[in-house]
């Protein structure tokens, strides 16, 4: 990893470590907040705030960093929570690209009802947040569901996030890599334009931000740590659109 990420030692200690580059607060807080019944379990969420010039990460986190894990009552809870990841946002300095979030955000949790699942939820959150370097840390917090919405207000909040969560669309025509100059890119052929595209797989490539044709429905995006269009044959890529703020998920498998 980058510069950014230099500091991995100190997660396991869960350390904040001091110094110039560092304020004597920590620039992050983490919270639960909500507790809707939702009829066959309750919705929840994890809520990050975030000092001014402070980001954290997407699942995705970009060509550095570190993405969030999440752990649910010492593990036991484990199998009956889904966390939710709203769209985020593209963020470009000397370090490179990174993708995440700034201010705030607030990660929807789905929790099913179950003799496994007590009503006191506790989470153990491993994640970074990041300025001119990436300090990994951890955070803990808990939360009493109920049976009926007693957090109107921190469910509002979850229900507003739970909105920017990406939908299932049909956005892409036409999927290939292509070579640009003896460089790899993913050509990607739209039906609507897009502002940004994220694009996950399990191997090593990255891919970076987009070049749109001048109608929007041509994406390039340069693809790092692969060297042949071979070297992506048959693999599957989440994508993920911004379409001015509203995301849409859809899978594709490159011929």
């Amino acid at each position: 990893m980058r510069r950014r990420t230099f500091l991995a030692g100190l997660a396991g200690a869960g350390l904040w470590p001091m110094g110039r580059a560092f304020a004597v607060e920590k620039p992050f807080k983490v919270s639960l907040v909500g507790d809707a019944f939702t009829g066959d379990g309750w919705l929840t969420g994890i809520r990050i705030t975030l000092d001014d010039g402070w980001k954290t990460y997407w699942r995705m986190p970009g060509d550095s960093g570190i993405p969030p894990v999440f752990g649910w009552n010492g593990g036991s809870g484990d199998g009956l929570v889904e966390v939710l990841f709203p769209l985020p946002g593209r963020f470009r300095d000397a370090a490179g690209e990174t993708v995440g979030y700034h201010d705030e955000v607030i990660f929807p949790v789905r929790v099913k009802q179950g003799e496994a699942m007590p009503q006191r939820l506790d989470l153990d959150l491993f994640f970074a947040v990041c300025r001119e370097v990436c300090v990994p840390v951890q955070a803990k917090a808990s939360i009493e569901l109920g049976t009926a919405q007693r957090a109107p207000a921190g469910s509002r909040l979850v229900e507003q996030w739970l909105a920017r969560v990406p939908v299932v669309g049909d956005i892409v025509q036409e999927v290939e890599v292509v070579l640009e100059d003896g460089k790899p890119e993913l050509k990607l052929t739209l039906r609507q334009p897009a502002n940004d595209i994220f694009v996950e797989w399990e191997g090593p490539a990255y891919f970076h931000a987009p070049r749109f044709s001048a109608d929007g429905l041509e994406a390039r995006l340069p693809v790092a740590n692969i060297k042949a269009p071979a070297e992506l044959a048959g693999a599957t890529l989440r994508l993920t659109f911004d379409q001015a703020g509203k995301g849409l998920e859809q899978s594709v498998t490159l011929p």
